[in-house]
């Protein structure tokens, strides 16, 4: 597993390197490779990644998913670093735009079903009680992506677990 010192390491060979840091593509490679690290490493690939990105063109789709996945991450931090990061990886090629575009649209929906959720899972009644009118009568299912879907879907089957009986039959015609 790649640690903060390596990163580091290979981020001052990169910057180092400047127009020539195609020739340290293993570092790089390595610095992809630590999106699958601990919290401290992938809030620095989020940096690092998108920094060089530029200089590895045939690495692009493998950069780009490594981006992509730390936008999703469990960590709220490591995911703002991710989505802060990414307008950085089309500065140069705009190749990527559409795909990242999706992406953030998918996120941000993703995003605010989820802080919904957990007004209702923790919120005070009077907030609890109007995001669950919300998302009962308000929410524009057809504008949904197919993940956001699913999210939702699977939100409210916990929250029907969780939450009293009176709010039992509102969120259940979420799910039918």
């Amino acid at each position: 597993m790649t640690s903060v010192e390596r990163l580091y390491k290979n981020f001052g060979v990169l910057a180092d390197a400047k127009d020539q840091a195609t020739q340290h593509e293993a570092e790089y490679l390595e610095i992809l490779s630590a999106v699958k690290g601990e919290n401290n490493v992938k809030r620095l690939a989020a940096q690092f990644i998108p920094r060089f990105f530029k200089y590895f063109p045939s690495l692009s789709e493998k950069s780009l998913d490594a981006q992509l996945d730390l936008c999703e991450d469990e960590d709220s931090s490591i995911r703002r670093q991710a989505i802060k990061e990414l307008p950085n990886l089309c500065k140069t090629n705009n190749d990527h735009l559409i795909r990242i575009s999706d992406v953030l649209t998918q996120l941000l929906q993703t995003g605010t079903l989820n802080g919904l959720f957990s007004q209702i899972l923790q919120g005070e009644e009077a907030v609890r009680e109007c995001a669950i009118k919300f998302l009962s009568s308000k929410l524009p299912l057809e504008l949904l992506t197919k993940e956001a879907e699913e999210f939702l879907l699977l939100e409210t089957k916990k929250l029907i677990k969780r939450l009293a009986d009176r709010n039992r039959p509102v969120l259940s015609r979420l799910v039918g």
